[in-house]
């Protein structure tokens, strides 16, 4: 393409500002993208479009839990086509945006390569995020600035104080074996701790936790990078499995949405828009207390917003419940079949506590809003998705909260069906197919950083995962890992390096072949077409030589073939998925169960039981609801509206941005990320900002008993009085909210807590 592309904008046809400025692009992330236009040398390398003849792989986002299917092309530059005719579209697979093209070097070449939409996949049909539309912009290739950013060698240092100093693999893997072996010795297994990240996928996770628990035998470890444990969740209690239940087609054959601590418009950009876009008769209830995006268009569509109480969830929740009771509205055939503890959900929703009246008080939500709820979901039974996920988890009522809801779903008859579940929402790309026999000191283990703070952790390795952004308290919990033997197995340079006593540079997607799993079962493959610069290894290999050098034996694997045929035969659900099955499913993958050749739309149905021989993953094939119990005996003031006084008089709460995937270590720094919200936030009521003389746009600082941080005020009414809002795990220094948190952890379900009572004032 011999035509200079303007450096710090591509120029967009009429149709496409017009789709920008719209309510909708809002909604679905669609950006003005920076060209790349200048290369590291100072050479201009202008955006070509793919020739007929580029070379063609298959791959999926690598954020978040809807895994929308992407093509890339990699061709030689200055053999792609010159953009011409007319404009077709975004979010359709056949508008090509110049944030999805990159020049990069592979095999010895200079390349162009396109991270395409696919609009053949049965995920996104072409449509993205914000995110994975600019997927292609985290491509190592030094004509980006991020280059400078990428590790690329192995690094240690000899002793705390020193610099960390380039090693080789044999010389890194020699230190880093020897140190874990002697601090096992003199101290146990468990004083070695690992926080592991999901995200990095099937590969990564399987070699990592059959380290952990079968090589080194330790139970100090943490997952998910939220300290998350999913099956023991109020979702998992219930029916035996808290995610995965549902098809993507679901949020087209809906009638009613019901989401709960989860922005989807947000969150799970392409779900959203296939209810928004492709199901214009359905309704939908948000439950968040914060008046988003979402929950203003769910009213202008005849739905509902309840504004609630941070932390009241529970209450709204079986307050519905008893409403639908009352009304004898219930799903009778459905609940006498498959539901155990029906007499307790009864006994224990017809407190007087969640009537109505009583409820409104509660949740500040008004009387009138509960009834039409009410309303909604008994006119929509055995139709209506009854999503939740982070919002509702991190807070000390976290099993409570998703327990209530699911009760509420399942009442109703919302399982197994078309346009029907009771699901978190979310949950990273799968990554923990076999999961090994952990060590029973585990019982006894289960907080990794009280371990830190009584001193029986002596070690932390962070496997792509920032633990200085994730973990909470960090005031406290930040240099109890520095002082401790900090590895750090990660792609790009982070504030961690400052401490680590090792640094492992990983390769990443694209640059290896890759298995990973969507929340609605689609197992893919990310094929590799790049090489992983300088020295960076794939993270299966690096824990692979460790093991190795410490003595352990089963971790011979030489290509990712053999590591996924180990993970498939430990599980029967994916047993029979190939290698070359996923290779040749391309962006639609293969679902889970997959059993004697066949798979099914959604868990929990007519299908599932003609396929697996039960319905639900519990012994006796039944929904449990005993456990509401736990529900009855839940009193607000004994968790974090308790902590509330004079001088921490408000409740904070934290959020998701659609632009920050996680701690958005590895791409906020793209513009087109990090320039729609370059500060964090804080939504606070006018009410609370007028006594504090805070206006809107000033700068403030949110003080807690752990530790402050800083944000600028946006007042406004879309929060209730006494209750402000923040972004969760925002990237800048000074703006991170975990320096607010506590590290107080979530009853059944180990969950770390992030609401917790505030002071704000003008910084």
């Amino acid at each position: 393409m011999k035509e200079r592309v303007d450096a710090d904008v591509v120029r967009v046809q009429p149709a496409r500002r017009e789709f920008l400025t719209s309510g909708v692009a809002a909604g679905v992330g669609a950006v003005l993208a920076p060209a790349q236009a200048q290369g590291a040398s100072g050479d201009a390398h202008c955006i070509e479009l793919p020739p007929d003849d580029a070379q063609t792989f298959n791959t999926t986002c690598q954020y978040c839990m809807v895994q929308c299917g992407y093509k890339v092309k990699v061709w030689p530059r200055g053999t792609g086509k010159k953009a011409t005719g007319a404009y077709t579209g975004a979010l359709s697979g056949e508008w090509l945006s110049p944030s999805m093209v990159v020049p990069a070097e592979t095999g010895g070449r200079k390349v162009f390569i396109a991270v395409i939409p696919d609009k053949d996949c049965v995920v996104n049909a072409g449509d993205h995020s914000v995110r994975g539309g600019t997927n292609a912009l985290t491509l190592f290739s030094k004509n980006l600035p991020s280059a400078r950013k990428r590790l690329q060698q192995p690094q240690i240092r000899k002793a705390k104080g020193q610099p960390l100093q380039n090693v080789s693999w044999e010389t890194a893997i020699a230190f880093t074996a020897e140190r874990l072996d002697k601090i096992k010795r003199e101290h146990g297994p468990d004083a070695l701790g690992l926080i592991w990240g999901d995200w990095l996928w099937s590969l990564p996770t399987h070699a990592i936790l059959k380290l952990w628990f079968e090589g080194i035998g330790s139970s100090s470890h943490a997952g998910n990078g939220w300290f998350f444990d999913e099956e023991s969740s109020g979702v998992s209690h219930a029916l035996g499995s808290g995610t995965r239940s549902f098809s993507v087609v679901d949020f087209e054959q809906t009638d009613l949405l019901l989401t709960a601590g989860t922005n989807l418009w947000a969150n799970g950009t392409v779900w959203y828009n296939r209810f928004l876009l492709k199901n214009a008769q359905a309704k939908q209830i948000v439950i968040d207390p914060q008046r988003t995006a979402m929950a203003r268009h769910a009213e202008s569509r005849g739905g509902l917003h309840l504004m609630l109480r941070p932390g009241t969830d529970f209450i709204l929740a079986t307050a519905l419940t008893q409403e639908v009771l009352r009304r004898d509205a219930w799903d009778k055939e459905f609940v006498a079949k498959w539901v155990n503890g029906f007499d307790v959900v009864q006994k224990v929703a017809m407190a007087d506590r969640f009537s109505l009246p009583n409820a409104a008080k509660a949740t500040g939500v008004p009387e009138a809003k509960l009834k039409a709820a009410a309303d909604l979901l008994i006119a929509n039974r055995g139709r209506t998705m009854v999503l939740h996920e982070k919002g509702i988890q991190h807070q000390m009522a976290a099993f409570e909260n998703q327990f209530a809801y699911t009760t509420l779903g399942v009442i109703l008859g919302n399982v197994g069906k078309p346009g029907a579940c009771c699901s978190r929402a979310g949950g990273h790309p799968g990554g923990t197919w076999s999961w090994p026999d952990e060590p029973k000191s585990r019982a006894q283990n289960l907080d990794i950083l009280k371990g830190l703070r009584d001193g029986k952790v002596k070690s932390i390795w962070a496997f792509g995962s920032n633990v200085y952004k994730q973990v909470p308290d960090l005031r406290r919990h930040r240099p109890l890992i520095a002082r401790s033997f900090f590895i750090v197995q990660d792609r790009i340079v982070t504030e961690m390096n400052q401490d680590a006593d090792v640094v492992f540079p990983a390769a990443t997607w694209g640059e290896i072949d890759g298995v990973l799993t969507s929340v609605d079962r689609r197992v893919r493959l990310q094929q590799k077409f790049m090489d992983a610069p300088g020295n960076a290894k794939p993270d299966w290999w690096i824990v692979a030589q460790i093991a190795k050098k410490m003595g352990y034996r089963g971790f011979d694997w030489k290509s990712e073939r053999e590591l996924w045929d180990e993970i498939r035969s430990k599980s029967g659900d994916i047993r029979d998925i190939t290698w070359d099955m996923l290779r040749d499913a391309g962006t639609d993958g293969v679902r889970w169960p997959y059993v004697n050749g066949r798979s099914v739309e959604r868990l929990y149905g007519d299908e599932m039981e003609q396929l697996m021989g039960k319905r639900f993953f519990k012994k006796d094939n039944k929904i449990h609801l005993e456990e509401i119990e736990a529900i009855g005996k839940l009193e607000l003031d004994r968790f974090e509206w308790g902590e509330v006084n004079a001088e921490y008089p408000l409740m904070a709460f934290d959020f998701r941005l659609d632009e920050l995937w996680n701690t958005g270590y590895t791409y906020w720094d793209k513009p087109t990320v990090s320039s729609r919200v370059p500060d964090a936030y804080l939504l606070i009521h006018p009410d609370d900002a007028r006594q504090r003389g805070i206006a809107d746009g000033q700068w403030v600082k949110l003080r807690s008993r752990q530790g402050e941080c800083r944000a600028k005020a946006r007042v406004t009414d879309g929060v209730i009085a006494g209750s402000v809002g923040i972004p969760a795990l925002f990237p800048k220094a000074d703006q991170e909210f975990n320096y607010v948190t506590r590290a107080t952890v979530s009853p059944v379900n180990g969950n770390f807590d992030t609401m917790v009572a505030v002071q704000v004032v003008k910084a």
